[in-house]
């Protein structure tokens, strides 16, 4: 925790003016670190989404979702990074019409809950966790098998499936084009027992962001009040959601997948993934290459990276459009004051949007937010590489080849003296079996025992496990060799 809490993350290079000063006004007047929200934030992004997806640099499409989790001890206002963003997700659902009972906001206490509501309810779900422990406790809520498939298809479920199945005895789930955001607070006692055991092994945990920064513990002269008239998440998450709603007034058609927007970089930005994102892609790939069969934490970790850095462009560029309407509602003196979340102030961000997006390229994004998501992609890395792995953060490709080189020699060290091992346990397992059948032989007891005349009564003392009967038919078979007389 400490050293993850050394790296902090840099908002200001990430997000541009007006979504910093939104961050901090939240963060410093309910005195959380920027991180906590930040993080929360990404999935809370993502699912006012709707479905839209990006293209990466491999030129393949991929749905935008993120679990993510925020750590650290109790009485740090980890509840309070969760409670702002979940409060704001329940204000739009109850501006847009949707019933308590229909929520997108999900609570499922297993796998099979959380497939049914996505079949039945919609595809598109978030969870949003005060306890992490709630979520991770449910996979133990089968036995051991159980519990794999249901990590198998939260695996799934992040991947992008187009389709997710649960088939099993009591009955069958198939859910087509899922999307799951998670969003999650948790105790390091909770992350630490999931990220360093065997249970690991499938990689779920590596697809979660964590964050576990400095908390942030003022005095009560050190805290800044509410600026009201700064506009709150639900104004940024309303305006996320209405520039993906192709038919912002009909929140219950079913989208025909074929019409999902797709968000691409523009011409600069993608000369800028040769130099940067392309970059960075390929330093992930030789490092997953040297981490391959030594570490492979490390190398999910960078696995899972080469794919979310595009996946932060999208969520980065959803907040600079929403900033560009902000300063566009600012030049006409109608930014809405944090509190106003009235039916009027909704209606006019959205006719605000319906003007944006017909004079905008919106759905191209930017070189500046391409160099963002390689930022905040780093700081992820950083705080897994200290949580997950508990690697060197700034260590160089050569420096980790050095390392594994070493690894792999002691490994190997490891392996020959294993061998060696069990040659001896072998010989020696040999060696006691050739002295236990000499033993079997009652003859040696007779003719072991010292003197030239041994009286009968100390061969019966000294009997080394045989009976009397035995040893009385030894010493006539030694007789009969002419190895000795039996005297009565």
């Amino acid at each position: 925790m400490e050293k993850a809490a050394m790296y902090t993350m840099n908002v200001i290079e990430i997000f541009d003016e007006n979504i910093c000063d939104l961050i901090i006004n939240i963060c410093s007047s309910s005195q959380m670190p920027p991180e906590y929200v930040i993080t929360l934030l990404l999935p809370a992004i993502e699912h006012f989404l709707n479905g839209s997806q990006i293209r990466t640099n491999t030129g393949t499409t991929t749905n935008i979702s993120f679990f993510t989790t925020i750590i650290g001890y109790p009485s740090v206002n980890k509840s309070s990074a969760t409670e702002a963003i979940l409060s704001a997700c329940l204000a739009i659902e109850k501006h847009i019409g949707i019933k308590p009972e229909e929520s997108r906001i999900n609570c499922s206490a297993t796998v099979e809950s959380l497939l049914t509501e996505l079949k039945n309810t919609s595809p598109r779900l978030i969870q949003i966790w005060d306890e992490a422990a709630t979520l991770l406790q449910s996979f133990d809520l089968y036995k051991q098998g159980g519990a794999a498939y249901d990590r198998s298809i939260m695996c799934m479920l992040y991947n992008s499936s187009s389709v997710v199945k649960r088939q099993t005895q009591s009955g069958n789930i198939t859910v087509e084009n899922p999307v799951l955001n998670i969003a999650a607070a948790a105790h390091p006692v909770d992350i630490f027992s999931c990220v360093s055991g065997e249970g690991d092994d499938d990689g779920l945990m590596a697809r979660f962001l964590f964050s576990a920064p400095q908390p942030c513990i003022p005095l009560s002269s050190e805290i800044k009040p509410l600026d009201i008239d700064e506009p709150s998440f639900t104004h940024l998450l309303y305006i996320i959601y209405c520039f993906n709603m192709l038919e912002p007034c009909d929140v219950r058609r079913h989208d025909d997948e074929s019409q999902r927007i797709i968000y691409t970089y523009s011409e600069t930005a993608l000369k800028l993934y040769v130099q940067v994102i392309d970059n960075i892609f390929d330093e992930y790939t030789l490092r997953i290459r040297e981490a391959y069969g030594i570490d492979q934490g490390l190398g999910s970790i960078l696995g899972k990276a080469k794919v979310q850095i595009s996946r932060l462009a999208a969520a980065i560029h959803a907040t600079s459009l929403a900033s560009a309407v902000f300063d566009q509602l600012a030049n006409d003196d109608s930014l809405p004051g944090y509190y106003e979340k009235s039916k009027p102030i909704f209606d006019l961000l959205k006719r605000a949007i319906r003007g944006f997006k017909e004079t905008h390229n919106w759905t191209v994004i930017s070189e500046a937010t391409a160099k963002s998501a390689v930022v905040l992609m780093n700081y992820f890395v950083t705080q897994k590489k200290k949580i997950y792995t508990n690697r060197p953060v700034n260590e160089t490709l050569d420096e980790m080849k050095q390392i594994f080189k070493e690894k792999r020699e002691q490994q190997e060290t490891l392996e020959k003296n294993q061998v060696l091992q069990v040659e001896h346990r072998h010989s020696n397992t040999s060696r006691r079996i050739s002295d236990g059948n000499e033993q079997r032989h009652p003859e040696k007891i007779i003719l072991l025992a010292k003197g030239i005349r041994i009286p009968w009564r100390h061969i019966s003392l000294n009997h080394g496990g045989f009976k009397a009967a035995t040893l009385h038919h030894a010493a006539e078979n030694l007789q009969k060799e002419k190895l000795g007389i039996i005297w009565l």
